[in-house]
């Protein structure tokens, strides 16, 4: 009577952990992770940013462009005064002006590299990198005066055809506020 009030207690065995089909779901959510990764490549600009400190240069450069981004195009300047404007063209700013001017600049200027790119407040920043871009480098006809300066490596590109050629025009870029 006693086992039917009381009925007689199972003994419980012991749970085992199953570690294999976690490490099995663990090996495929790991590698499909990594084929569904995006990496993505980051491009470092060497620029230079005005310092906080007043220091003044010791030596001035010969030529330093200045390409002001303003809300209704490019100014361009020597820093005493304006060398040309380029006006937005449609509601857009015209870069191949902008590339156009620059490289006259540089005709005049070929040994200078040096450049300042000032932007008004309310300019986007993506016309900023646009700008920077357009006068840091173009393409040029291999028989322009720019390449035939270049030496020997120039000659030899200006015998080989008029392709293109893509050349420096002003590499060391620093950024501020327009005036």
């Amino acid at each position: 009577m006693r086992s039917f009030l009381f009925p007689m207690r199972r003994e419980r065995k012991q749970a085992e952990l199953l570690l294999v089909p976690m490490i099995d779901i663990f090996t495929v959510l790991v590698s499909f992770l990594l084929m569904t990764a995006v990496f993505s490549r980051i491009a470092v600009m060497q620029i230079d940013l005005p310092s906080s400190a007043a220091a003044k240069p010791t030596t001035e450069p010969a030529f330093r462009l200045e390409v002001i981004v303003r809300q209704d195009g490019f100014e361009l300047s020597d820093g005493k005064r304006v060398i040309s404007t380029v006006p937005k063209l449609k509601g857009a700013y015209d870069l191949l002006s902008l590339t156009e001017h620059t490289l006259q600049v540089k005709r005049e200027h070929p040994t200078s590299e040096d450049a300042s790119v000032l932007a008004e407040p309310k300019v986007p920043y993506d016309e900023l990198i646009q700008a920077m871009d357009a006068i840091r480098s173009t393409e040029v006809p291999a028989t322009d005066a720019l390449i035939a300066g270049q030496g020997a490596a120039g000659a030899q590109t200006a015998a080989a055809g008029a392709e293109p050629v893509k050349i420096a025009l002003f590499t060391n870029i620093a950024l501020g506020d327009a005036p």
